[in-house]
């Protein structure tokens, strides 16, 4: 037996941090508190360690319900623990234990002897020739157990050595004998006074597991450590609420289930289950032995035939491969000539592809140096453009302004007006308040009189219907009587009518006994035609495998002919692959050079790629570029690149703190000027709801909120008007409109419009 000492929960339901509770281990010890503080919680956990697998005893619906789920404040746990601490009473002392020994004993004997017959009737057959006398070794392979009563498996192999037909090898064979018994009488191996800890622990994801001293176990070993003291299986040490209702109505197979456990009999039930299934299976062996034994009688003869022709095949089969290592040492001797002409042609095409390659170098230089050229006059072409076009910009944006501050005046002073009439509107209403809050305190005055009233005939209603639940309460308490002794006669008679039911049902079992031995017998008589039937088909089977065997011949040299044939092909195979894979590592290094292109940015312009290089210096974090934040269909790019332009590459910032320290390192490096846009992670106070993105929004792939701040940064070039033909529109003065081929026009007197040049940067 042992005494509970403390107990350790860690996760489990209400206990979500780690919680001891110490024991002293004499008297009673008892835990108060109100409703739902936990209380049944800490013998659910008692329960669950010692290995309940039935989520319904424990109060819920599924075993990871036991795992603290969380609150408002606190985020749920991911493992559920428990760990019960017990040390062994050196008082007492059970004459049993010595009985249980003797039948482990008795138990390990019969498994000494014990050999799979499936294992053995699973193999091909063996020639008669076979050497009858064999030796047999049994090799146990066993861990240390130590001193907490740990044992590893026990794995036994039978080692078979034979001689095989036909040649001087031995084979051996391993046959593995099974282990149907493994004594687990762990209270045994326990000194008095030593401290035992029994754990569990369960993860959300389903894992589960059992440790006994700190140290992984099964739940079977948790099981035989508690056997016989009240605590295995159908417990009944821990008594919770509904406890001795369930075990009134229960079934008389479960209640006899309760009273062995508590007789100390369910471990002697285990090791008799054992015992009969171990003689059971002896049985079974020793009856297919028999029949193995007669059918081998039956195939002697046939055997040594087949092993004669065995010999025949081995012999024929060695000639085979003589003539085959021949041929092949002959074509190896044909194909090291043909490489020997190949690498020859090889070296020639080499020479040729450098002479090549040497004239292809020459004139990419010239055509890079040409194209260079072009490139600097289109660069200056671009700058002069781009200065005309800035003034015409720096004009029509003034001429917009001053219209603007011209309409504002003569809204403000319309708004003036509107705000002096609300002040007089606002005069008059305030005098008709006043009398309305006059009235409504009259009002309330007669509410408060009234509202006493009505609360002096509550509180008599109250005392009346107080008196009457009184009644009630003694009425309840009669019927609660009269239910009680009504269940006790009804379980009485469900008792009766069980074992009447029980003997039915064994009158209909051996029935059915009876019926299944004649169909067995049946079975049997129609098996023996079935084998007799066989042995005439292994007879014609034999002379057609005879046949068989000259019309493999014949397909033998038919198969060498196009093995030839095939190795031609497998050749024309090779040239195509290696030709693939030529054509799949160019376009790979093509991904590779265009993906180190994007990481570096290499195909924006210089002051972009040295921001972008020097973040960590600077200390920020670049949000990339305003081109990356667009998603525009293939039909609008040109149309965009041409609206913005160089403000494509605008680097992207969170703050204007980030702003100023990346303006402030342009200035100290001199690298250049770019511009610089300042987007926040919320939207800052634009307005989200009740507006519609315009159509410039839906063709950028933007949300309304980045289009407001994008209206703000660039007024002009989210002003415009986006259309598919820029001839069909007709010019109004302050409008920007553009058409999907890149034609532009400001206002009604400046357009822009032809094809860029294809090495022109943007």
């Amino acid at each position: 037996m042992f005494k509970l000492q403390r107990l350790e929960i860690t996760g489990f339901k209400s206990f979500a941090d780690y919680t001891e509770i110490v024991f002293t281990g004499n008297g009673i010890t008892g835990v108060v508190g109100p409703n739902g503080c936990g209380k049944s919680n800490v013998s659910d956990a008692i329960s669950w360690v010692l290995g309940e697998q039935r989520a319904k005893s424990l109060r819920g619906a599924e075993m990871k319900d036991v795992v603290f789920q969380g609150t408002r404040d606190r985020k749920p746990s991911g493992m559920a623990e428990v760990v019960l601490h017990l040390v062994r009473d050196d008082e007492l002392y059970y004459p049993e234990d010595q009985e249980l020994e003797d039948i482990d004993e008795t138990l390990s004997e019969l498994d000494e002897h014990a050999v799979d017959i499936a294992e053995i009737e699973g193999e091909p057959e063996v020639s008669p020739e076979v050497v009858a006398e064999t030796v047999s070794e049994s090799v146990v392979v066993l861990e240390e157990a130590n001193g907490n009563g740990f044992h590893s498996e026990h794995i036994e192999t039978e080692t078979v050595q034979a001689a095989q037909v036909g040649s001087a090898q031995v084979i051996q064979k391993t046959v593995k004998t099974k282990r149907h018994w493994r004594p687990r009488s762990f209270a045994l191996d326990f000194a008095p006074g030593e401290a035992v800890s029994v754990g569990r622990r369960l993860y959300l994801s389903g894992e589960s597991e059992y440790t006994l001293n700190g140290r992984n176990c099964r739940l079977r070993d948790i099981q035989d450590l508690f056997a016989g003291t009240g605590l295995s299986g159908s417990h009944y040490a821990i008594i919770e609420q509904g406890r001795i209702g369930q075990i009134l109505s229960a079934k008389p197979a479960d209640r006899r289930n309760l009273i062995e456990e508590a007789a100390g009999i369910s471990k002697f039930r285990t090791r008799q289950r054992a015992a009969e299934a171990r003689l059971e299976g002896a049985k079974s062996n020793l009856s297919r032995i028999s029949d193995i034994v007669s059918e081998i009688e039956k195939q002697v003869n046939s055997l040594r035939r087949q092993a004669a022709k065995t010999r025949r095949f081995k012999i024929l089969q060695e000639e085979y491969r003589v003539l085959m290592r021949q041929f092949f040492a002959a074509e190896g001797t044909y194909l090291s000539d043909l490489i020997n002409v190949l690498d020859g042609q090889l070296r020639m095409a080499v020479e040729h592809e450098h002479e090549l390659a040497a004239e292809v170098e020459a004139k990419e230089a010239a055509f890079k140096e040409a194209t260079q050229n072009a490139r600097q006059c289109e660069d200056a072409l671009s700058e002069i453009r781009q200065r005309h076009s800035t003034n015409a910009l720096e004009r029509d944006r003034a001429e917009r302004e001053h219209r603007y501050q011209a309409e504002q005046v003569v809204a403000l002073n319309h708004r003036i007006e509107a705000l002096l009439a609300e002040i007089a509107a606002t005069k008059q209403r305030q005098s008709m308040l006043a009398d309305e809050l006059e009235r409504l305190r009259s009002e309330e005055q007669q509410e408060r009189e009234l509202a006493a009233q009505n609360e002096l005939a509550l509180r008599e209603a109250e005392i009346a219907y107080q008196s009457k639940l009184d009644v009630v309460s003694e009425v309840e308490r009669e019927a609660d009587v009269a239910r009680n002794e009504l269940l006790q006669h009804t379980a009485a008679a469900e008792r009766f009518a069980e074992v009447a039911r029980q003997l039915a049902t064994n009158h209909e079992k051996l029935g059915h006994s009876i019926e299944g031995l004649m169909r067995e017998a049946e079975r049997a008589e129609g098996a023996f035609a079935d084998h007799q039937t066989e042995a005439q088909n292994l007879t014609s089977t034999l002379r057609s495998e005879s046949a068989k065997l000259a019309t493999y011949q014949e397909e033998k040299q038919e198969i060498v002919a196009r093995s030839s044939d095939a190795r031609d092909r497998l050749r024309e195979f090779e040239a195509a692959l290696n030709s693939v894979k030529e054509e799949h590592s160019r376009k790979r290094n093509r991904f590779e050079t265009l993906q180190e292109l994007e990481e570096k940015r290499a195909v924006y312009a210089p002051p972009v790629q040295k921001l972008f290089a020097a973040q960590g210096e600077i200390g920020v974090a670049l949000s990339g570029v305003l081109a990356d934040r667009f998603r525009v269909a293939p039909k609008w790019e040109r149309a965009v690149e041409t609206l913005f332009g160089p403000l494509l590459q605008t680097v992207i910032v969170e703050n204007q703190d980030d702003a100023r320290r990346v303006a402030a390192w342009l200035r100290s490096n001199e690298i250049g000027r770019n511009a610089i846009l300042i987007v926040p992670t919320s939207n800052d106070g634009y307005e989200l709801f009740g507006t519609s993105r315009t159509q410039l929004e839906e063709i950028l792939g933007i949300d309304t909120a980045f289009g407001q701040l994008l209206a703000d940064a660039f007024p002009r070039e989210m002003s415009a008007e986006l259309v598919d033909d820029l001839d069909q529109h007709e010019p109004q003065s302050g409008t920007v409109v553009i058409d999907a081929a890149g034609n532009i026009r400001y206002g009604s007197h400046l357009m822009i419009s032809g094809n860029p040049s294809p090495d022109a940067k943007n």
